[in-house]
């Protein structure tokens, strides 16, 4: 993708996401909607240099069945040649995952395993208070819109490298 045009696509895929009218949300479950966002949060993070064919790994931590079906429509897609599998956290070891996306509830608990074991896995959650308790990306719902904040200390620790044009989208960063 050339550089230029990295800022527009970046913009028309997140608003496409999460800042449509929440009549166009109805069309869309919530799940889906934030299942496209951890897609995009992948797609616009730079990934340690692998081999083309070494999938990107995202896991899900207490996932139901809704969660599930919705993270189903982003496995196997994409990003850079290299394609995504979408894995149940395998234990408390998140060694083999990316980015590890923890639905609802008991994300302290996940969140305290992983970084107790895997410092550097991304984490992306849909508690309220996901990035205060130590999560890197929190999706939270404002004005019936599925938007995030993000803990710059986290994507510092994990010396991750986000686009900074999806980082402007953040509603604790605008």
């Amino acid at each position: 993708m050339q550089p230029d045009l990295v800022p527009v696509t970046l913009r028309y895929a997140l608003l496409l996401a999460a800042c449509w009218p929440p009549a166009v949300h109805a069309q869309a479950s919530k799940e889906q909607i934030k299942a496209a966002l951890v897609f995009n949060f992948m797609k616009f993070t730079e990934w340690p240099a692998e081999p083309a064919s070494a999938p990107l790994v995202l896991c899900l931590a207490n996932a139901d069945r809704r969660t599930e079906a919705a993270f189903g429509q982003v496995n196997g897609r994409t990003i850079e040649s290299r394609a995504i599998q979408v894995r149940a956290l395998p234990g408390p070891d998140a060694g083999a995952c990316h980015l590890v996306y923890i639905h609802d509830g008991s994300a302290r608990d996940v969140l305290d395993r992983i970084s107790s074991s895997n410092p550097k896995v991304m984490t992306v959650g849909d508690q309220d208070d996901f990035t205060e308790a130590g999560g890197a990306i929190g999706l939270v719902e404002q004005n019936g819109r599925v938007q995030f904040k993000v803990n710059m200390d986290m994507l510092r620790k994990g010396n991750y490298k986000v686009s900074s044009q999806l980082l402007k989208l953040a509603v604790n960063l605008r």
